[in-house]
């Protein structure tokens, strides 16, 4: 219970001090999410040994290019090896093969206090400019978004700021446990956005555990699975 009210405390406090947005995070479930963040800063999602790491970006343009930002507490730019982000690439990769798929992760604090702030402000610039990037220096690549927990505010945070050429270019999206599951994702059509939240999630249901929040992996060959029929239509 005193970490409940220490973490009520924090919560009101950050609300005081925002501006307006669609962010209405409860008490409950920023508990659920300081244990999460613990899970993961434990190893829950990786070992030392695994790339939890994607920079393509700076490599040479390919056909399609997915930029993914990863879960609070998460380590590397995209989580480890049972994180939603590295199961999803994978999948894609084997359908589509290494050389057709640039992926790039999102570089950002992945704390806590993001998620309170919505999505970490910092981390939203860099998500946005890590799209922009990819239209700018890869004029024919098809975009697909992707994000996880606290990473899928960024993609939010980040789509209502794209110019319409930036938009134009997603082909699709997949957000897992998305803490903004009810609202759209900037101007991209709701037909190419898949969102994923598990029954008993609170964090993109209000209600339920943090428990349900930490199994989006077994989700990655749904989501590739979109992912292609949505190139297929573009």
């Amino acid at each position: 219970m005193k970490t409940l009210a220490f973490l009520s405390f924090l919560f009101f406090g950050f609300v005081m001090a925002l501006p307006g947005n669609f962010n209405v995070t409860t008490p409950q479930q920023v508990e659920a999410m300081d244990k999460v963040a613990a899970y993961n800063q434990a190893g829950g999602f990786t070992t030392a040994a695994e790339n939890n790491t994607e920079n393509g970006l700076f490599g040479p343009c390919k056909p399609v290019t997915m930029i993914y930002a990863r879960g609070t507490g998460e380590s590397g730019n995209v989580g480890g090896k049972n994180s939603p982000g590295p199961a999803w690439f994978a999948e894609m990769r084997k359908v589509m093969g290494e050389d057709n798929l640039t992926v790039q992760g999102v570089n950002y604090e992945a704390n806590l206090f993001g998620y309170l702030k919505g999505g970490d402000p910092e981390g939203s610039q860099n998500y946005y400019d890590m799209a922009d990037q990819a239209v700018t220096k890869c004029p024919d690549t098809k975009l697909v978004l992707g994000g996880y927990s606290q990473g899928a505010q960024l993609a939010h945070n980040a789509a209502r700021r794209y110019t319409n050429e930036m938009t134009s270019k997603v082909v699709a999206a997949v957000m897992f446990g998305d803490p903004y599951a009810k609202h759209t994702l900037g101007y991209i059509p709701t037909r190419k956005v898949m969102t994923i939240c598990h029954e008993g999630d609170i964090i993109c249901k209000n209600v339920g555990t943090a428990s349900a929040h930490l199994t989006y992996a077994k989700d990655a060959p749904e989501a590739a699975l979109f992912v292609m029929d949505m190139l297929k239509q573009n």
